[in-house]
């Protein structure tokens, strides 16, 4: 770099002293909200006496993904919507992490809200018109690829294991599906994109896709293997359990619906940020950083 040239200056952002305390904050309301929601799950077991301390380890052990994707997609947003006012970043923030021609929409309009300066406020209505477009293009064809993908595959695995289980050991089977090989193929799934598309936007939009993927092949899958489990054996799919008035085939296929949707989803959900961010992440490690010319 010449020494007569002066360096462009860094947009404004919101990345503050404060941005640490809010990704904190943010972390701290997922663990209370778990705290709440594994205080509920004890009380309905009718204990009168629920001891802090098992209120505290449940939601450790069950929150501690959704304070840390919390907290991490609070510092990433700070990072990424970089601005000169308010209108500014909210549109870099939905444009941010495209690459190529997929940018080239992005660019215009990031350019459109800049030659708008007489009115705040037709910035900000310029801005937030943009952003659903925004969210919506450059997905290409891969995210739906790994939807079908995850669908077909976790449909078979349902089956599979829902067949082996119950002419085999018969004490459930849906339980080890929807904790474990979703949170693991969601974390890949993201890192895997986010590295490979140099931003953590592409591993958001690839793993989730996984995940809706991943929901529809278990719900398409134990919602008549559950009706099966009731017929054949009189027990939920879930677990094994056996309820204390006679299982019907649809009391039966209900059930794997809301375990699908209670134990399943809100556990998968953090998975796709800390994948996308873990890829991004290591994606920058990993790239040499261009010196300027003459330096």
């Amino acid at each position: 770099m010449s020494h007569d040239a002066t360096p462009a200056p860094a947009l404004p952002g919101p990345v503050t002293r404060w941005t640490p305390w809010v990704a904190a904050a943010a972390a701290l309301v997922a663990l209370g909200a778990w705290a709440l929601v594994t205080r509920a799950g004890l009380a309905a077991d009718d204990d009168p006496g629920i001891p802090p301390v098992e209120v505290l380890v449940g939601a450790l052990f069950f929150g501690w993904p959704h304070a840390l994707a919390a907290a991490t997609a609070v510092v990433a947003t700070a990072h990424t919507a970089v601005g000169a006012d308010a209108p500014a970043r909210l549109l870099a923030l939905v444009t941010s992490g495209r690459r190529g021609r997929r940018d080239e929409w992005s660019a215009a309009m990031r350019a459109e809200l800049a030659s708008i300066t007489a009115s705040p406020r037709e910035r900000l209505r310029f801005a937030a018109g943009c952003a659903p477009t925004a969210l919506r293009r450059g997905w290409g064809r891969s995210p739906w690829i790994v939807a079908v993908a995850c669908a077909t595959v976790f449909a078979a695995l349902t089956v599979a294991t829902s067949r082996a289980s119950l002419y085999g050991s018969g004490t459930g089977s849906l339980w080890a599906v929807i904790y474990g090989p979703p949170q693991i193929t969601l974390l890949l799934v993201g890192l895997v994109a986010a590295w490979n598309g140099r931003s953590m936007r592409t591993g958001l939009e690839h793993a989730g896709a996984a995940l809706a993927g991943i929901l529809l092949g278990v719900l398409a899958a134990a919602i008549p293997e559950g009706a099966l489990w009731a017929r054949e054996a009189g027990v939920f799919l879930l677990d094994g359990d056996a309820p204390s008035t006679p299982l019907t085939a649809a009391g039966g296929a209900l059930d794997a619906l809301k375990a699908a949707l209670t134990w399943g989803l809100p556990h998968w959900l953090p998975w796709p940020v800390l994948g996308a961010a873990a890829g991004a992440r290591l994606r920058r490690r990993a790239t040499p950083v261009p010196h300027p010319a003459g330096q």
